[in-house]
């Protein structure tokens, strides 16, 4: 834990940021040069050119305006910021208000997606947009590796005869994704339990706001998040190498939650999951 925020490395990934239900969630991952939701500030998130939003609850989006006056200020370029498609409007609608309280503009960038559309990332890694399940409209984001392999009908011929079928023309490698990292933002469980990618997916990041019985299931699912009791009955679903949970309500201590992912989840997938956040 480093001056308010998390680290943890993982699946050759870089998480560093802070998740906390209904306070503020903010997640950036050096390596593939993004930042999911801008609920917090904290060092070294200005130097991110490209935010992917789930969606418009203020501990999620409420400081991007903030975020892009301090970039201008350092004459950085206008941000590439990604949101579900039905909150860019109003989103605009706040920059020209901020605009006129500040009397300057505020440049930013702002792309509206639907479910299933990708953003290019660069160096074969694509941002998917997919829909989750919660109070408002809101998209997981599901960053893929987008490479090539060997066809799977040659897999195990000899180095000479592989050589062989190259020199003659013959396309000996096939289009392969690997889907590399999912953050959610808020969801219900359904996501996980319904998206077959997300069970696969290397690196899972998904929110657990509630961990016990002073909120209960039917409570958590009506305001669109999952509960803790939710995962336990499918957590042995998850096929990947790290399940990260985040987005614990402050009525929960890291601690707790620890010992609860030791003492509730199948033994499976214990050495797999991460609680993350201060």
């Amino acid at each position: 834990m480093h001056d308010g925020y998390d680290e943890l490395a993982v699946g050759g990934l870089t998480l560093r940021g802070s998740a906390q239900g209904g306070v503020r969630t903010c997640l950036t991952v050096p390596e593939i040069g993004v930042m999911f939701d801008v609920g917090p500030m904290f060092r070294g998130v200005l130097r991110y050119d490209r935010i992917l939003v789930s969606h418009g609850h203020q501990d999620h989006l409420g400081m991007l305006p903030y975020l892009v006056s301090q970039r201008q200020l350092m004459r950085k370029p206008p941000p590439e910021v990604h949101v579900p498609r039905e909150i860019v409007e109003p989103l605009r609608r706040i920059f020209d208000a901020w605009a006129a309280i500040e009397d300057f503009d505020l440049a930013v960038h702002l792309h509206g997606h639907d479910p299933e559309d990708t953003v290019d990332l660069g160096n074969g890694r694509v941002a998917r947009a997919i829909r989750s399940h919660h109070r408002v409209p809101s998209l997981c984001w599901l960053i893929e590796r987008h490479t090539r392999r060997l066809r799977a009908d040659l897999v195990g011929r000899p180095g000479p005869e592989l050589r062989r079928l190259k020199a003659e023309g013959v396309e000996i490698t096939e289009p392969h994704v690997e889907p590399w990292l999912a953050v959610t933002g808020d969801t219900r469980i359904d996501l996980f339990v319904q998206d077959r990618r997300l069970q696969e997916v290397r690196v899972l990041v998904h929110e657990v706001t509630a961990w016990d019985d002073r909120r209960s299931v039917e409570e958590m699912r009506a305001w669109g998040h999952t509960h803790f009791e939710e995962f336990v009955q499918v957590a042995d679903r998850f096929r990947g190498e790290a399940l990260v949970l985040v987005h614990r309500s402050l009525r929960h201590s890291k601690r707790d939650a620890q010992a609860m992912v030791a003492s509730r989840l199948p033994a499976s997938v214990q050495d797999r999951v991460h609680v993350f956040g201060t």
